[in-house]
């Protein structure tokens, strides 16, 4: 990445909040960490996902959208929608589960993989050509006409850019970043306090405590929602419900950069060369799709998500080795299984109340309130 032309056009517009430095530093559009050719997953790459570790992930992943459209009676054109699809390899793993298990159903599939940077989608348009015309590579939604509708968004929230606060003596204080000599650094200014999420403002935390917030859920909800007729949204992250990620032992926050597989703690230094990352708010992102119509179907770790669907798998032809390798690093408690969780929506609303389960793992609700 071309470091020192990011690190001008960032230092033309100090002093920045962080959450302004981390959009500059990932998706700058020339010279942004996401801003290149979508090779920076698997062994080669910065970090690993579910879908490196093999076809396994797809495959499950389009058997329970099968399953939602044989429940949900879909007659007529429906699509798939992929926000941030990188190199298209969960999309084409969908794709030739569906072709293979259930071919009916791709005649009138529409996929749709959403990427707004030039040069990942030029990428994407060209090695995923194959694939036409059942999938097709955007930069937006915003022409896609609404359909019966699957959202599938693996680790997209994460990558949503955040804001990193403190506590001093009296309040909280928002992380800005500056400059001094030729080095970015870190400063404390004034933030509004009623913007700081109501665990934080209610609890006491010790001074120097820091944590993250995020407050631009809409940034990915919104645009996507005008596309679905009706239909669910899968969102599969790293994260938690409020209480325990803003737990008191958790004072340095969550957020974490990678590069060539190993973890760090400074996201200031070599902006658009590591990734920068920080955990999932589930009840934050949940209390906001709430309020814009959905209901929550389910939030829960990836493990139960993905052995539930596993037990409905046709028992021929039997999982081959590699097959049943991949699942149990998908669901291992020590592995992926309970690190990531999964959190599925459906839009618009169906009925006036929750899935109680749901609602007390997102600390949204108690017997007592």
């Amino acid at each position: 990445m071309a470091t020192p032309c990011l690190r001008k056009v960032i230092a033309a517009a100090l002093p920045l909040r962080f959450v302004d430095f981390m959009e500059f530093a990932l998706y700058h559009p020339q010279s942004g960490y996401y801003a290149g050719e979508p090779t920076r997953v698997g062994r080669a790459g910065d970090f690993t996902t579910s879908v490196t570790c093999g076809m396994m992930f797809g495959k499950l992943l389009a058997h329970h959208i099968a399953a939602w459209h044989a429940t949900e009676k879909i007659i007529g054109p429906w699509r798939i929608l992929e926000p941030g699809p990188n190199n298209g390899q969960l999309a084409r793993d969908i794709i030739h589960t569906l072709r293979q298990d259930h071919p009916d159903l791709c005649a009138l599939l529409h996929y749709v993989t959403l990427d707004p940077l030039p040069i990942p989608l030029a990428w994407q348009r060209h090695h995923l050509a194959d694939l036409a015309p059942t999938l097709e590579c955007q930069a937006s939604p915003v022409d896609l006409a609404p359909l019966p509708t699957f959202v599938i968004a693996n680790e997209i929230l994460d990558a949503l850019p955040c804001r990193r606060i403190q506590r001093s003596e009296s309040d909280w204080q928002e992380i800005y970043i500056s400059a001094q000599d030729d080095d970015f650094i870190e400063i404390l200014r004034p933030i509004d306090q009623e913007t700081i999420p109501s665990h934080l403002r209610h609890s006491h935390y010790p001074v120097g405590y820091r944590t993250e917030f995020r407050d631009n859920w809409h940034s990915l909800l919104c645009p996507l929602l005008p596309t679905i007729s009706h239909g669910h949204l899968l969102w599969i992250d790293y994260g938690f419900a409020a209480p325990e990620y803003y737990h008191p032992a958790r004072t340095d926050g969550t957020l974490r950069t990678f590069h060539q597989h190993r973890a760090g703690e400074d996201p200031i230094t070599l902006p658009g060369e590591k990734d920068i990352t920080a955990h999932v708010d589930f009840t934050s992102f949940a209390q906001f799709a709430l309020a814009q119509g959905c209901d929550l179907l389910r939030f829960e770790p990836q493990e139960f998500f993905l052995t539930r669907i596993a037990a409905t798998l046709p028992s021929e032809p039997p999982m081959s080795s590699a097959e049943i390798r991949q699942l149990k690093t998908l669901i291992h408690p020590a592995q992926m299984g309970a690190r990531f969780h999964a959190l599925e929506l459906r839009y618009p609303s169906h009925s006036p109340s929750q899935n109680p389960t749901t609602l007390r793992r997102l600390a949204l609700w108690s017997p007592t309130s």
